[in-house]
Protein backbone atom coordinates (compact mmCIF):
# COMPACT_ATOMS: atom_id res chain seq x y z
CA UNK A 1 0.00 0.00 0.00
CA UNK A 2 1.47 3.84 -0.67
CA UNK A 3 2.02 6.33 1.87
CA UNK A 4 2.40 9.79 0.89
CA UNK A 5 3.68 12.39 2.68
CA UNK A 6 3.73 16.31 1.51
CA UNK A 7 5.45 19.23 3.13
CA UNK A 8 6.02 22.74 2.32
CA UNK A 9 8.74 25.31 3.14
CA UNK A 10 9.20 28.64 3.03
CA UNK A 11 11.67 29.56 0.12
CA UNK A 12 15.50 30.44 0.94
CA UNK A 13 18.31 29.27 1.66
CA UNK A 14 16.88 27.70 4.99
CA UNK A 15 14.41 25.18 2.56
CA UNK A 16 17.00 22.92 2.23
CA UNK A 17 18.20 22.28 5.72
CA UNK A 18 14.56 21.79 6.58
CA UNK A 19 13.59 19.86 3.50
CA UNK A 20 16.35 17.52 4.01
CA UNK A 21 16.14 17.09 7.71
CA UNK A 22 12.23 16.39 7.39
CA UNK A 23 12.95 13.75 4.30
CA UNK A 24 15.57 12.24 6.64
CA UNK A 25 12.93 11.62 9.21
CA UNK A 26 10.03 11.09 7.36
CA UNK A 27 11.81 8.19 5.70
CA UNK A 28 13.95 6.89 8.23
CA UNK A 29 12.35 3.48 8.36
CA UNK A 30 11.81 2.93 4.60
CA UNK A 31 15.15 2.87 3.46
CA UNK A 32 18.09 1.73 4.35
CA UNK A 33 21.44 3.96 5.31
CA UNK A 34 23.13 4.63 2.15
CA UNK A 35 20.12 4.75 0.07
CA UNK A 36 18.67 7.15 2.51
CA UNK A 37 21.97 9.12 1.75
CA UNK A 38 21.83 9.21 -1.44
CA UNK A 39 17.90 10.80 -1.12
CA UNK A 40 19.01 13.10 1.15
CA UNK A 41 21.69 14.35 -1.04
CA UNK A 42 19.39 14.26 -4.45
CA UNK A 43 16.67 16.59 -2.13
CA UNK A 44 19.49 18.92 -0.84
CA UNK A 45 20.71 19.46 -4.82
CA UNK A 46 17.19 19.89 -6.18
CA UNK A 47 15.88 22.06 -3.49
CA UNK A 48 18.91 24.25 -4.26
CA UNK A 49 18.00 24.29 -8.07
CA UNK A 50 14.62 25.57 -6.83
CA UNK A 51 16.05 28.55 -4.69
CA UNK A 52 18.42 29.29 -7.91
CA UNK A 53 16.43 28.78 -10.32
CA UNK A 54 13.12 28.35 -9.66
CA UNK A 55 11.99 31.95 -8.31
CA UNK A 56 12.12 30.54 -4.92
CA UNK A 57 13.35 33.64 -2.63
CA UNK A 58 11.87 33.95 0.90
CA UNK A 59 8.44 34.82 -0.76
CA UNK A 60 8.01 31.52 -2.66
CA UNK A 61 8.23 27.78 -1.44
CA UNK A 62 9.91 24.24 -1.84
CA UNK A 63 6.96 21.67 -2.12
CA UNK A 64 8.28 17.99 -1.01
CA UNK A 65 6.38 14.98 -1.87
CA UNK A 66 7.31 11.47 -1.23
CA UNK A 67 5.15 8.33 -1.45
CA UNK A 68 6.46 5.12 -0.31
CA UNK A 69 5.23 1.80 -2.00
CA UNK A 70 6.38 -1.97 -1.23
CA UNK A 71 9.12 -1.47 -4.18
CA UNK A 72 10.23 2.11 -4.54
CA UNK A 73 10.09 5.26 -2.99
CA UNK A 74 8.83 8.20 -5.25
CA UNK A 75 10.05 12.11 -4.16
CA UNK A 76 8.84 15.29 -5.98
CA UNK A 77 10.19 18.46 -5.38
CA UNK A 78 8.04 21.58 -6.94
CA UNK A 79 8.45 25.07 -6.87
CA UNK A 80 6.82 28.38 -9.07
CA UNK A 81 9.48 28.39 -11.81
CA UNK A 82 9.37 27.42 -15.10
CA UNK A 83 12.04 24.78 -14.98
CA UNK A 84 14.25 23.14 -17.75
CA UNK A 85 14.29 20.60 -20.14
CA UNK A 86 15.56 17.28 -19.26
CA UNK A 87 18.93 16.86 -20.86
CA UNK A 88 21.92 14.79 -20.76
CA UNK A 89 23.14 16.33 -17.43
CA UNK A 90 27.30 17.41 -17.47
CA UNK A 91 29.27 18.86 -14.38
CA UNK A 92 30.52 22.49 -16.00
CA UNK A 93 34.57 22.04 -16.71
CA UNK A 94 35.27 24.75 -14.67
CA UNK A 95 33.85 23.22 -11.49
CA UNK A 96 31.56 25.63 -10.58
CA UNK A 97 28.32 23.89 -10.32
CA UNK A 98 25.94 21.94 -12.64
CA UNK A 99 26.44 18.44 -9.97
CA UNK A 100 22.80 18.49 -9.55
CA UNK A 101 21.20 16.92 -12.43
CA UNK A 102 24.39 14.80 -12.91
CA UNK A 103 24.17 13.11 -9.22
CA UNK A 104 20.08 13.12 -9.86
CA UNK A 105 20.89 10.78 -13.02
CA UNK A 106 23.76 8.90 -11.68
CA UNK A 107 22.08 8.12 -7.48
CA UNK A 108 18.00 8.01 -8.84
CA UNK A 109 16.67 4.61 -10.46
CA UNK A 110 14.09 6.97 -12.45
CA UNK A 111 13.73 10.62 -12.62
CA UNK A 112 11.56 13.30 -14.83
CA UNK A 113 10.14 16.58 -14.86
CA UNK A 114 6.32 17.91 -14.79
CA UNK A 115 4.34 21.34 -15.55
CA UNK A 116 1.64 21.51 -13.31
CA UNK A 117 1.16 25.36 -12.60
CA UNK A 118 4.69 25.25 -11.73
CA UNK A 119 7.85 22.83 -11.76
CA UNK A 120 8.52 19.80 -9.87
CA UNK A 121 11.61 17.46 -10.73
CA UNK A 122 10.78 13.95 -9.93
CA UNK A 123 12.53 10.66 -8.84
CA UNK A 124 12.88 7.29 -7.43
CA UNK A 125 14.83 5.13 -5.32
CA UNK A 126 13.95 1.17 -5.49
CA UNK A 127 13.77 0.21 -1.93
CA UNK A 128 16.12 -2.76 -0.71
CA UNK A 129 14.75 -5.37 1.81
CA UNK A 130 16.34 -3.94 4.80
CA UNK A 131 19.08 -6.55 6.74
CA UNK A 132 18.20 -7.27 10.39
CA UNK A 133 21.04 -8.19 12.25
Amino acid sequence: MDDTWRKRFRGGAQAVGSARSAVRERLSGALGEPRLADVELLVSELATNSIRYGDCGTDGQVRVEATVSDDCVRLRLCDDGTGFEPRAPKPRTDGSGGYGLYLLDRLADRWGVQRNGGFCVWFEIQRQPLRVD
